[in-house]
């Protein structure tokens, strides 16, 4: 005889309910603590785009202030395209074999208690190209100037900058 059986049916009815209440109050608190930590991750990952942006900004500032010593003029517009966000290289274990690798990433204990990954550095995207647009700018002499400093600079090919004059 099972307990449910041992049981009158009022109690029986009560003690259902109460289970069935608990099963939903415990579906309430799973979703809730999902949509927490899914707004707390989509966080992270808007730090890591404004830091990209951030990045290009601090790019293209530099470029701006060279080019405006050069030319002699503050009216410099400067676009620099990369080719992806940051990569991020956390430490980790290895195990290498002939036949068999392992990686195993090390992690930490917040204050949350959650695990959190060690960060060991973040490589900066690669610039894929830069474009310029300044008074004299079509003076070919200007041009190899400013593809010779932003090659150097940037370390990218001059095949990928471009500098074009304004009015």
């Amino acid at each position: 005889m099972s307990f449910l059986d041992k049981m009158s049916g009022k109690k029986k009815g009560i003690f259902l309910a109460v289970i069935g209440l608990i099963g939903v109050l415990l579906i309430i608190i799973g979703t809730v603590g999902e949509k927490k930590r899914s707004d707390t991750e989509t966080g992270a990952g808007t730090e890591k785009n404004l830091s990209t942006l951030e990045y290009i900004e601090t790019l293209e500032n530099k470029i701006r202030t060279i080019t405006e010593q050069i030319t002699g003029s503050d009216n410099v517009k400067v676009i620099v395209s990369i080719a992806s966000g940051p990569e991020y290289v956390y430490v980790s274990n290895e195990e290498l074999d002939e036949n068999y690798s392992a990686k195993e990433y090390i992690t930490v204990k917040t204050e949350n208690g959650s695990d959190a990954l060690i960060l060991l550095k973040e490589i900066y995207p690669k610039v894929e190209g830069v474009s310029v647009a300044c008074p004299g700018g079509d003076n070919p002499s200007l041009q190899a100037k400013l593809i010779e400093v932003i090659s150097t600079a940037l370390d990218v090919s001059s095949n990928r900058i471009c500098i074009v004059g304004t009015k």
